[in-house]
């Protein structure tokens, strides 16, 4: 008996929780989100779009220019044979002459009428680069809130790692009321090994929450492009509650302002103007071109000689199979589809705003209401192990009351960051914070 409670007493002395992690880097939810924008792919590839769509507008008001280029050429050429006479001169041409020459000349054109192609081009280059922005917005909400719902989770596993790790000390002072009652024979063994079970259980508890919160650092860190852990550092602005007043003016700005329907419109107009852009292949063109070049051999001294010309040229095409007909029926079914998903990215943005507003009211009260609860279990657990200690009730009853108290401050965890992940959709969805 005496080995017995010396083994129930170390339980108390070995079981203190240990560090779940070393020395590792912290950041906020601001730092979080910053570094997670430099290392998300899909920002970095809407990024470079958005550069690439503004070479293309630059590149569409050149077409308004002329074009310009320039060429030089020397050659040389050498012909065998026996000597033959000039029929015109009687000349006596010898036989295996050579010759050198050296042309430079310049060349430009530019187009007087396109057809209305030039400004349905611009058109379409300027549309293609707001729908580059408007995807790089809608990227960056994306990645806002992934980044978010990760730095979350990482700071509900810390949360919950404390809970389980007051569990533990609870435990510990359970198995020690348990020895220090046994010891003066007010209570069985039979007290004391129950404390030990509930010891072991609560720290095989906490070693899957720590294997949870590394999970979630790991995660956290891939996401804001480092390697290893990072841990979420929380501070008093994350946790504060926000008051909407009218759900409707919430929603009407949600239908013009959500980067999902902002990217919506942008494709609308992007398809509109392809559309215009087909249809100026029905009209005709005229360009005006010229060129001038200089020209000499060695035949008489590289004395450059020029040749120019100005030519101004129409080109309509009447009939290319039907080939217009086709491309215009293709980009109309495009600009329909495009119109489609515009209005369902609204009515997907209104039932989604709606579940949203929702859940975040029940998380709201879930969150007052755990509170309630766990300051009531709290209570509850601190009377039931003095009334233990006093030997007034028995093991069973102190731990019914230790296991509700868990439950409440999961509960209570579990509540507050709804509430935030709930919020946090709303903000992804507003494309801006509460």
């Amino acid at each position: 008996m005496r080995r017995l409670t010396f083994v129930l007493a170390a339980c108390v002395l070995t079981a203190a929780p240990k560090s779940a992690h070393g020395q590792q880097r912290s950041v906020t939810l601001a730092e979080a989100i910053q570094l997670a924008e430099k290392a998300a792919p899909n920002v970095v590839q809407a990024l470079g779009t958005v550069r690439a769509t503004g070479a293309g507008v630059r590149a569409a008001w050149g077409e308004y220019l002329p074009r310009l280029s320039t060429n030089a050429s020397y050659g040389s050429s050498f012909s065998d044979g026996p000597s033959r006479t000039d029929p015109i001169t009687g000349e006596v041409i010898p036989g295996g002459s050579s010759s050198s020459s050296l042309t430079v000349g310049a060349s430009g054109s530019i187009d007087i009428f396109t057809g209305f192609r030039r400004g349905a081009s611009m058109s379409s280059a300027k549309a293609n680069r707001t729908d580059a922005e408007a995807a790089l917005a809608f990227e960056r909400a994306q990645s806002a809130l992934t980044t978010t719902n990760q730095f979350l989770q990482a700071l509900q596993g810390a949360d919950l790692v404390r809970v389980r790790q007051d569990a533990i000390r609870r435990a510990q002072e359970k198995l020690a009321i348990a020895n220090a009652r046994l010891s003066t024979r007010g209570v069985t063994i039979a007290d004391s090994l129950q404390a030990v079970v509930d010891l072991t259980g609560t720290r095989l508890q906490l070693l899957n929450d720590e294997r949870a919160l590394t999970e979630a650092e790991a995660n956290l860190a891939r996401y804001l492009g480092l390697d290893g852990r990072v841990a979420a550092v929380t501070d008093s602005s994350l946790f504060r509650t926000v008051t909407i007043a009218d759900a409707n003016e919430l929603m009407a700005e949600a239908m013009e302002r959500s980067p999902q329907v902002i990217r919506a419109v942008a494709a609308v107009r992007l398809a509109r103007a392809n559309l215009g852009l087909t249809r100026s292949a029905y009209f005709p063109a005229i360009t005006l071109s010229g060129s001038t070049s200089y020209g000499g051999s060695d035949r008489n001294s590289y004395n450059l000689f020029n040749n120019r010309s100005v030519n101004l040229g129409v080109q309509w095409q009447l009939f290319n199979g039907f080939a217009r007909e086709r491309d215009m029926t293709t980009r109309r079914a495009s600009l329909e589809a495009a119109e489609a998903r515009e209005a369902d990215a609204r009515r997907q943005i209104g039932a989604s705003l709606t579940t949203y507003l929702a859940a975040l009211r029940t998380a709201q009260e879930r969150t007052t209401l755990t509170q309630q609860n766990l300051e009531s279990a709290r209570a509850s657990a601190q009377v039931q192990t003095e009334r233990y200690r006093l030997g007034s009730i028995g093991i069973v009853e102190l731990n019914a009351a230790q296991d509700a108290l868990s439950r409440a401050e999961t509960d209570a965890v579990s509540a507050r960051y709804d509430y935030l992940r709930a919020k946090t959709q709303i903000e992804a969805t507003l494309g801006r914070t509460l």
